[in-house]
């Protein structure tokens, strides 16, 4: 009866155990951490378009010129910063470069009007978008004048002045003398000398600066003569039959260097009244002159029978015949001429 007992007793435990009872016995394998299930990295997120756009300051953008250093700055806000720049479509000019910073560097190289889409992308990747424009112009020049090599005008003349006229570059345009100066009684405009011209050589250098910084210089230079002195010579009496005359001795010094000088009558003065009539009112029958060289020749005759006796005192004068000739002319000479008809 004992025995039955403790094998009912002995069941009981078994039976309890597997339901409710946790093994005490020693783990050799207490250090193993389970392995955690395999996972990969998130990428990033891919660049949006902001849904509320950036604020994008710098456009429109200022104007370049070729050769001359180009510099400006965008910027943007409204996003968390800081921001990175790049060029989204289009073309910017020769020469620039858009820096990722916002800033826009470098010297223009052609001249043109160029159109692009620049991005601003703040700290989450988000961008903004907008279009800008640049105008390059041509670079700074001046078209010179041949008073840029040498000029020889007359002293007194009031034209000429314009030594070079400026093409290209960005108004407005200052002018600075470098070299040389004006002279007395003269100012200076632009690239051109106004007022009357003083006797001398003259030279100037200007250094002309347009509205972007271009610079370029121009040199002139002004040869100014005074009016010829004229020599007066012997009388041209009458000679032959027809009569006729030839003068010697008269000349010339100064005036332009480049072209010579003409004799004109200023003044006439009769004094054969008993003799010439009709009273001669211009110059002698077959007048002629030729000036070369500083000689002056001086001719009259051709006076048919009958015809009346010529004579009197003419005033003579050299004037300047150039394009920019000087407003004084020379001194004044008399010439007696006497051309009587002896058929």
């Amino acid at each position: 009866m004992r025995a039955l007992w403790r094998l009912a007793a002995a069941l009981t435990v078994v039976l309890l155990c597997g339901f409710t009872c946790v093994s005490t016995a020693p783990q050799s394998n207490k250090n193993i951490v389970p392995a955690s299930p395999s996972t990969s990295p998130t990428p990033p997120p891919s660049p949006t378009q902001a849904s509320t756009p950036a604020s994008i300051t710098g456009i429109p953008m200022a104007a370049g010129e070729v050769g001359v250093s180009y510099m400006a700055s965008l910027s943007a806000a409204g996003g968390p910063t800081p921001y990175t720049w790049s060029l989204d479509s289009g073309t910017m000019p020769g020469g620039l470069i858009l820096g990722t910073d916002g800033s826009v560097k470098g010297v223009p190289t052609a001249a043109g009007t160029f159109s692009f889409t620049v991005k601003a992308s703040d700290a989450t990747n988000q961008y903004t978008t907008e279009g800008a424009t640049i105008k390059v112009y041509t670079s700074l020049a001046v078209l010179t004048q041949p008073c840029a090599v040498k000029c020889n005008i007359g002293a007194g003349c009031r034209r000429c002045g314009g030594f070079g006229t400026v093409g290209g570059g960005v108004g407005p345009y200052t002018y600075r003398i470098l070299g040389g100066a004006v002279p007395a009684g003269m100012s200076l405009s632009g690239l051109s000398l106004v007022g009357p011209f003083p006797a001398g050589t003259y030279s100037l250098m200007v250094l002309v600066t347009d509205g972007l910084g271009g610079q370029t210089t121009v040199q002139a230079n002004w040869l100014i003569y005074g009016p010829a002195t004229l020599s007066a010579g012997g009388s041209c009496s009458n000679q032959g039959n027809p009569p006729s005359c030839r003068t010697s001795g008269w000349s010339y010094s100064g005036g332009s260097p480049l072209q010579a000088p003409r004799v004109v009558i200023v003044g006439y003065s009769v004094y054969c009244l008993a003799f010439c009539y009709p009273v001669p009112t211009g110059p002698p029958p077959g007048w002629t002159v030729r000036v070369a060289g500083g000689v002056i020749t001086i001719s009259a005759g051709g006076v048919p029978c009958g015809a009346p006796t010529y004579g009197g005192t003419l005033t003579l004068q050299l004037i300047d015949p150039s394009q920019c000739a000087t407003t004084m002319g020379s001194n004044r000479a008399n010439l007696v001429v006497w051309l009587e008809n002896n058929c």
